[in-house]
């Protein structure tokens, strides 16, 4: 993972990092009463009152939905969605924090724990096994604490529905099911355990392609090729303005071998999407990624745009647009790659400065923090809405920043980049 050099301060700010919002834990009393349960090979899932909907606060961030998970009873930790992701997991730092382990300077950590619980408001899930995993520079490249992960094991035998809009979560018994809106409807396959739909992607140079898109709710990107795709296409070539790019399996902060740039359009049913911003993978080397039966992964900046209802018993993918769907797609305009600092991510640190870039010209310099923005100080500001600022086209913004204890200010002229 990248910003290795941030991992100490990273997991001190994680272990201390709460939920922005007071969310309610339902009362213990509510799964003694007629609780509706739904058996899987992963464990119990009971819905509370006899009932078959659980409706979960969420927030957006950075184009990911999280969710807070009480575990075995703790305080609320927040939960990434991911879909294409096989197995649940909790942070190494959340799990000592809420209990699950102890940790032993003479032996090493587990792998995983066994017959936990987690609960949302109107939701119990019993896990016959919850993985463990690092989460800590996923949270600061997303600017939110992100503890734990739920994955297929867990959201394979519900039916979800994602309100990116309206930032809540709707899990439903399948058994009690019943679509009634008015939504696109597309056939959904789960390809190795991750939802996809088959769908169409002009790319400049290259022509158009049909295949699989996988569904990746944890991935923040609009498009991420797969490896496979790419060799077979010869994308690693393209006469395109690209950037390097930061994957998700980057051994170090200079490790950026991944390159952002566009494509034509993509097309799903009667949804076309004209030049959204895609990650083109490395030529070599690359360990992780999207799997190679897929053209794609389809990742939050293009879900955003709906409200998303995923029926994996039924395999089918509802897509409901709301006001952000007619949106052109923008990327950074600035280039500069930042990252949040815990324990309230509120702190905002260059991890890297694209060459011949505005920020590049402006002098700015990794290592630099980010104070100000015309004026206003960052402090209760979040990463998306810095970020967001960045990609104003054609617009200049005057930031103040801290360089070895000094202070500076610099201008920022934008303009696109990819």
């Amino acid at each position: 993972m990248i910003y290795r050099t941030f991992n100490a301060l990273l997991i001190l700010g994680i272990a201390l990092a709460g939920l922005k919002k007071n969310v309610s834990a339902p009362p213990a009393h509510s799964w003694m009463q007629s609780a509706q349960s739904v058996s899987t090979q992963a464990g119990e899932i009971q819905f509370s009152y006899g009932g078959n909907v659980a409706q979960v606060p969420a927030q957006i961030v950075d184009a990911l939905a999280l969710v807070p998970v009480r575990v075995n009873g703790s305080q609320p930790s927040w939960f990434l969605l991911d879909t294409a992701r096989s197995a649940s997991a909790i942070d190494d730092v959340r799990a000592v924090a809420v209990g699950l382990y102890a940790p032993s300077a003479d032996r090493k950590p587990p792998k995983s724990f066994n017959d936990v619980r987690l609960d949302f408001p109107g939701l119990r899930i019993s896990l016959s096994t919850l993985a463990l995993d690092s989460l800590g520079d996923l949270s600061a490249r997303t600017g939110h604490a992100i503890q734990g992960v739920l994955g297929a094991d867990v959201l394979s035998h519900l039916i979800i529905k994602i309100d990116y809009q309206g930032e809540s979560v709707q899990f439903f018994d399948p058994k009690a099911f019943q679509y009634r809106g008015k939504g696109l409807r597309f056939p959904m396959a789960a390809v190795g355990g991750i939802p996809a739909i088959e769908g169409k992607i002009a790319i400049n140079h290259r022509g158009n392609f049909h295949g699989r898109f996988a569904i990746s709710t944890g991935q923040t990107e609009p498009l991420q090729f797969s490896t496979h795709f790419a060799s077979a296409n010869s994308l690693f070539d393209l006469p395109e303005k690209m950037l390097p790019f930061p994957g998700a399996d980057a051994a170090n902060d200079t490790d950026f071998r991944d390159r952002i740039g566009r494509v034509h359009a993509i097309q799903f049913g009667k949804v076309t999407l004209a030049n959204p911003i895609a990650i083109f993978p490395a030529k070599s080397g690359a360990t992780a990624g999207v799997p190679g039966d897929f053209i794609a992964a389809i990742g939050g900046e293009v879900l955003d745009r709906f409200t998303i209802i995923l029926d994996y018993p039924a395999q089918l993918l509802f897509l409901e647009p709301n006001r952000r769907f007619p949106e052109i797609f923008t990327a950074d305009m600035s280039g500069l790659t930042l990252i949040a600092i815990p324990p309230a991510f509120q702190s905002f640190e260059v991890a890297r400065v694209a060459e011949k870039s505005p920020a590049a010209s402006a002098g700015i310099e990794v290592g630099d923090m980010i104070s100000e923005a015309d004026g206003n100080p960052l402090a209760g500001d979040t990463l998306d809405q810095l970020r967001a600022l960045l990609r104003e086209a054609d617009s200049s913004h005057t930031l103040t920043i801290l360089r070895n204890g000094k202070k500076l200010t610099v201008t920022l002229s934008l303009k696109p980049l990819v």
